[in-house]
């Protein structure tokens, strides 16, 4: 790869991970695992492990996420009706809101920044095609593992 293209994606890291941190110390009502997580449940039920995975966090650290997004009455685990092994995770309403408080928040964050910019149409289209590109990544990934 090129010199110039190496630093300017060494550059376009070192962006996203600064804006990263950005959001991060917005004061949202949750730290930003908690926060993150709120964000999978939001789209639908899952189990515990199937976040760890895509967090790519330890068990342990979901389970204490878990506990306390629980113990604010933000998430309910209910259990599997064909096996009461499998514990299924699920947002609550009071889940819903404060993660509707948390993204007011942050995306009030994000405007503020992108308002620098005059027109940030191009920048909010390029991240949409990132995500795109991380999520069909990620499917590949998880497709290879297990192959």
């Amino acid at each position: 790869m090129p010199m110039g293209k190496r630093q300017s994606r060494r550059d376009a890291v070192r962006t996203l991970l600064r804006a990263g941190r950005m959001l991060d110390r917005v004061n949202t009502g949750l730290t930003p695992p908690q926060y993150r997580l709120l964000s999978l449940l939001a789209d639908g039920t899952e189990r515990s492990t199937a976040l760890a995975q895509r967090l790519t966090v330890s068990k342990p650290a979901i389970s204490a996420a878990v506990e306390s997004l629980s113990a604010a009455g933000f998430v309910r685990r209910r259990s599997d009706e064909s096996d009461r092994r499998i514990t299924w995770l699920e947002i609550t309403t009071d889940g819903e809101t404060a993660l509707a408080v948390a993204d007011d928040a942050l995306v009030r964050r994000l405007d503020e920044v992108l308002d620098e910019l005059g027109d940030a149409s191009a920048v909010l289209t390029a991240l949409a095609a990132l995500d795109e590109a991380m999520e069909k990544n990620r499917e590949e990934r998880r497709r290879a593992r297990q192959a």
